[in-house]
């Protein structure tokens, strides 16, 4: 494929040096540049070796390969530039199956973006479009705590999911790593996994992770025996928690986060207390005031 010509110097000198765009013949009096999809040479594309995903499933990758020979990359991979070539912000599973077929080209968008906001995106963008596994995603959680400080809330906005949720797929990573191994290789389910927790000392729950296995237990048998054992004074049962007035202030403030898509401070004293919206600049208070029902006086 040649390069396009008729975009002229100007134009041309915000485009990538090797990227193949489709002819216009018409003149192109605005462009907005960040939604322009590009056709750059596939060895030109590298992994972000920082992404959440760590293992690819071949037969699915070569099912996706098969359905871009006969239909194409339908959505383009999101891209950062480097020196020399680009690194995947978004879409690796696409590049490896494209690659497996031998495809020469790949569709892109390119987004010049700092190091920590490429990591936010490839995360979340695992996390909501792959199918990670339990740790993975976990792991993928994690990062997002440690590299940009987010609770366990803000994740939950980010992704679409309760912040129960997150928390109980975090608790994971309180498994000794060789169950979390089987985990990853789905030997057992995030079920299994959580049932073993209760027994909390690792020795028992690599023991039982093993006769999990070995008897093709379901989650509910697992279950059952983890209860058979706590009956028996062979395990501490979990101390319940009593439902306090703070388990129902966390509650509303995790229904306002994710109503109003953004970080809610909510304390309580007494009969009094105090409710905060915050934002991060104007353009998102202008938001949060517009779901408010907030309207400008003229």
């Amino acid at each position: 494929m040649g390069k396009n010509t008729g975009l002229g110097k100007g134009l041309r000198a915000l485009f990538p040096d090797d990227a193949v765009v489709p002819s216009q013949e018409d003149e192109v009096l605005e462009v907005d540049v960040e939604k322009l999809v590009f056709y750059v040479r596939t060895n030109n594309v590298r992994p972000n070796p920082k992404q959440p995903r760590k293992s690819f499933d071949r037969v699915k990758l070569e099912e996706l390969g098969a359905s871009i020979k006969e239909h194409g990359i339908l959505q383009p991979l999101v891209v950062k530039p480097e020196t020399k070539g680009y690194t995947i912000i978004a879409g690796e599973r696409r590049w490896r199956a494209a690659n497996m077929i031998g495809l020469k080209e790949v569709p892109v968008i390119v987004k010049d973006l700092p190091p920590e906001e490429v990591l936010e995106i490839a995360i979340i963008e695992n996390v909501q479009r792959e199918n990670l596994n339990s740790i993975e995603e976990a792991l993928a959680f994690e990062a997002l705590m440690e590299n940009f400080n987010l609770t366990q809330g803000e994740i939950g906005i980010r992704i679409g999911k309760s912040r129960t949720a997150i928390a109980n797929t975090l608790r994971l990573l309180k498994l000794p790593q060789s169950i979390q191994e089987l985990l990853a290789q789905e030997k057992i389910t995030s079920g299994h996994a959580r049932a073993i927790l209760i027994l909390e000392d690792p020795e028992k729950m690599e023991v039982f992770a093993s006769e999990i296995i070995e008897k093709g237990m379901s989650v509910r048998e697992a279950e059952n025996c983890i209860k058979k054992m706590q009956s028996e004074g062979l395990v501490k049962p979990l101390q319940q928690k009593k439902e306090t007035n703070n388990g129902y202030i966390a509650e509303i403030q995790e229904a306002l986060e994710r109503k109003f898509e953004t970080k809610v401070h909510l304390s309580n004293r007494g009969k009094k207390g105090k409710l905060e919206f915050v934002y991060s600049s104007l353009e998102e208070l202008d938001r949060l005031l517009e779901r408010l029902g907030y309207e400008k006086e003229n």
